[in-house]
C-alpha cells in the first residue's frame, strides 16, 4: 500500500518551478496570495509532497509513523540540497527563540502610526514554523498534486551549473541541474548497505551548509569529510595490506612518499585522484585539491582556525579574509556537489 503525504518545508531561494521524482517526491511553489508574507523573510515556504510504501499496511504505532516520515523529508531535503545549489531544510522546532514581529511592509510603505506602532512593539517567544487558515485542508492529498509550473532544467555541461554563480540566497531563483532526476534514480537504485554510506556524506555536507555563516572551519571540514566518505566508497579496501594488524604497519601500498620512497596510507593521493577523476583531471585543479587537503589537515591537526571564526572587523582586510574564508568553504561544497553527481551516475561503482 502506498500512501501520499504533503508538508511544508522551506528554501533560502525563491521556488517557481515544480519537480517531481517519480512517485518519490515532489516539491512545488506555495501560491502565497492571501497567505502570510513578509518582504524581510530571508526563507521561502514549499510543499513537499511524498510516498510511503507499507507493506503489510499502515503502521498502528503512531510514533513509528511520525519517526518513518521525518526520515523520508530528512533524506529527501538532503538529497535535493546536495545534488542542487540550494538547501532545503525544516526548521527544528525545539530552537526557539526571544524576538519581535517584522513588520509585513517596509518602513517607507507605513503610514506614520504604523511606525509609531512599531516603536511600541515588545519582544515575543517564537516557535519557528509557517501556518495559515485552510493549511490543514491543502495538505490532505490522495496522489500527487498536478503542478501549475513544470520544472526548468539547466544545462549541466561540463558542471556549469555548479560552477557558474551557485550563490542560494532570496536574491536568486531555484534551479535544477539537467542530470538531478538520473543522479536520483542511481541513488534509489543503490544497495541499502551503500546508502547509508552515502547519506552519512550527504548528512555531513549539510551539517556544513547549515553552520555556515558561523562555523567557517567546521563547516569546511565537513565537506571535506563529505568528500572523504565518497573516496571510501571508491577505493578498494584491499588497496593496502599491513605486516601487522594492531599498529598498521604496512606491508604494501600503492603509494609512496615523493621525497624518501617510503610506503604511505596516501590518503591525501586518494582524495586528489578521486576529484581527479570525478570532478575535472588538469594540473591547476590537483593543485586546489591539495591546497584543500593541507588546509583540512592544519584545522584537524594544529588547531589552525579561518581567521573569520574568532576575529571580527570592519576593516577592508577583515572583509576580505571573511570572504576568502567563505569562498574556500563554497568551493570545498561544489567539489563534494559534482563530485557526488557524477560518482551516482558512473556504472562502475567499486563498492556495491
Amino acid at each position: 500500500m502506498i500512501k501520499y503525504y504533503k508538508t511544508i518545508v522551506f528554501a533560502n531561494s525563491i521556488l517557481k518551478d515544480s519537480f517531481r521524482f517519480e512517485n518519490e517526491f515532489q516539491i512545488l511553489p506555495v501560491n502565497m496570495d492571501g497567505k502570510p508574507y513578509c518582504p524581510f523573510a530571508r526563507h521561502f515556504p514549499v510543499f513537499l509532497e511524498y510516498t510511503m510504501e507499507y507493506i503489510k499496511g499502515e503502521h498502528n504505532n503512531t510514533f513509528k509513523l511520525i519517526a518513518d516520515g521525518e526520515t523520508k523529508i530528512r533524506e529527501i531535503l538532503n538529497l535535493l540540497s546536495c545534488l542542487t545549489n540550494h538547501r532545503f531544510f525544516r526548521y527544528d522546532t525545539s530552537n526557539n527563540a526571544w524576538g519581535l514581529k517584522m513588520p509585513n511592509k517596509l518602513a517607507d510603505e507605513m503610514s506614520k502610526n504604523e511606525l509609531q506602532d512599531l516603536d511600541k512593539e515588545e519582544s515575543s517567544y517564537f516557535m519557528a514554523n509557517y501556518v495559515y487558515n485552510g493549511l490543514t485542508e491543502d495538505l490532505k492529498i490522495e496522489h500527487f498534486t498536478s503542478p501549475a509550473t513544470p520544472c526548468i532544467f539547466l544545462n549541466n555541461t561540463n558542471h556549469r551549473y555548479y560552477i557558474d554563480n551557485p550563490i542560494d540566497d532570496y536574491t536568486h531563483t531555484i534551479s535544477f541541474p539537467d542530470t538531478l532526476h538520473n543522479a536520483l534514480e542511481c541513488y534509489y537504485n543503490l544497495t541499502n548497505k551503500t546508502r547509508l554510506k552515502v547519506n552519512a556524506c550527504i548528512y555531513l555536507a549539510c551539517d556544513g551548509m547549515d553552520i555556515s555563516a558561523h562555523k567557517k572551519s567546521l563547516s569546511f571540514l565537513s565537506y571535506v569529510s563529505a568528500i572523504e566518505g565518497l573516496v571510501n566508497l571508491e577505493c578498494d579496501d584491499d588497496e593496502i595490506k599491513f605486516a601487522c594488524g594492531c599498529c598498521k604497519v604496512i606491508e604494501s601500498s600503492p603509494y609512496k612518499c615523493p621525497e624518501c620512497g617510503r610506503l604511505i596510507w596516501g590518503i591525501k593521493q586518494k582524495f586528489i585522484n578521486f576529484l581527479s577523476k570525478f570532478v575535472v583531471n588538469s594540473e591547476k585543479s590537483k593543485m586546489k585539491y591539495r591546497d584543500i587537503y593541507n588546509l583540512r589537515s592544519k584545522l584537524t591537526h594544529t588547531g589552525k582556525l579561518f581567521v573569520s571564526d574568532y576575529e571580527f572587523s570592519f576593516s577592508n582586510e577583515g572583509f576580505e579574509t571573511d570572504n576568502n574564508d567563505s569562498l574556500m568553504g563554497l568551493e570545498t561544497l561544489q567539489l563534494f556537489r559534482i563530485s557526488l553527481d557524477c560518482w551516482l551516475r558512473y556504472p562502475q561503482k567499486r563498492k556495491k
